[in-house]
Formats: structure tokens, sequence, C-alpha cells
């Protein structure tokens, strides 16, 4: 992880050696998502992406495609309830596509750190008694997701876009191993140059 952490900070620096075509492209993108664990355990996500490198493709004289690799970071907090509540952060390198219609993908590779808190009292076994337990871990997370949505800024120059991003990873360690999660996102973000 601290590998991933490393890249994208160099990916980052490099931002300003790449050489992309003067087009359209938003330089910034606040975003704010609902985020549901497991689809529908609720939280909040937060999050702001830049692009890194870009690129347009004209496939008629009056039809233009955008693509570029984003780079991003990303504060999440959920509950589930009766369970754990998580807050994670982490970092984002991905693909984005906007079609000239305004038709947006995205795949994204995501990875960080996600701190869980424990509704209730735990307990644990310390050899000789039964002790009341931290109710924190630490774990890290990866995976990957994708979203498919809209770009108003390319059908009516209002300068957000939506998405719906289904988000699949791991956490680690979990009970020594590795715990698959599912979620569902939708985002809002706002489109700056």
């Amino acid at each position: 992880m601290k590998n991933f952490f490393l890249f994208m900070l160099f990916l980052a620096a490099w931002q300003g050696t790449i050489s992309a075509q003067d087009i359209p492209l938003p330089k910034y993108q606040i975003s704010l998502s609902y985020f549901g664990e497991s689809i529908t355990h609720r939280g909040i996500r937060l999050g702001f992406s830049t692009p890194i490198s870009q690129n347009l493709s004209a496939t008629e004289e009056s039809s233009t495609i955008q693509k570029g690799w984003v780079l991003g970071g990303y504060i999440t907090y959920y509950k589930h309830p009766r369970n754990h509540q998580g807050i994670m952060l982490t970092g984002a390198i991905g693909r984005q596509r906007v079609g000239e219609s305004g038709f947006l993908t995205a795949i994204n590779l995501e990875a960080g750190y996600m701190l869980s808190l424990l509704d209730g009292a735990t307990f644990e076994w310390d050899g000789q008694n039964i002790v009341e337990a931290s109710k924190s871990s630490s774990h890290a997370v990866f995976g990957f997701n994708g979203g498919a949505g809209w770009d108003f800024k390319k059908s009516s120059d209002l300068p957000i876009s939506f998405q719906v991003v289904p988000h699949f990873y791991f956490q680690a360690p979990y009970n020594s191993l590795l715990a698959p999660r599912f979620a569902l996102e939708t985002k809002l973000s706002l489109l700056l140059n």
C-alpha cells in the first residue's frame, strides 16, 4: 500500500510535465455522495479529483469524445447499524470518458486506510479473564469501482455531473483474512476550471 501512495504522489508531481491538449475537461472535480455500504447502510463521501492527462478524439466532424486519466482522494463515512461505523481515507486513479452527448463513464482503482468503530461493548479473552476490548481497529482497503452518469456541462453549461458508482473492495486484515465488501455510491460533482 505504501508503494501505491508513492506512485500516486509521483503522478501528481508529474501532472505539470504532461502535455495535454487544450480541451474543455474540468481541471478539478469536487464531489458529494451518498455511500451505501452493502447498498443499504447509509453513509456520505467527499471527494476531490483532477485530470493528470487528457485527450480529445473526433468521431465525426461535429462529434467529440473527451478521455482522461484522473487522480483523486476521498473521505468516506458510513454506519452499519448495530455492528460498526467505518471511516475511510482513500486515493484513486482511473480513466474517465465523456461522450458528445454528455454520457459519462469511469473506472478507478482505489486504496487507503479504514478505521472501524464497533457499536456496543466488546470483550476478549486475555488468557485468564474476559476483559473489555478496544472498539476500534485499523484496516487497509483496496479495490475498484466503475460508474456511469451524465456530465451536464456538455449539454447545458451547468457545471455539474451525476454518476451511479458500484464499488467492490477488500478490507484487510479481517479475522486474519480479507473481507470482500460491496457499496453503491450516487455522486454529484461540481466541475471547476
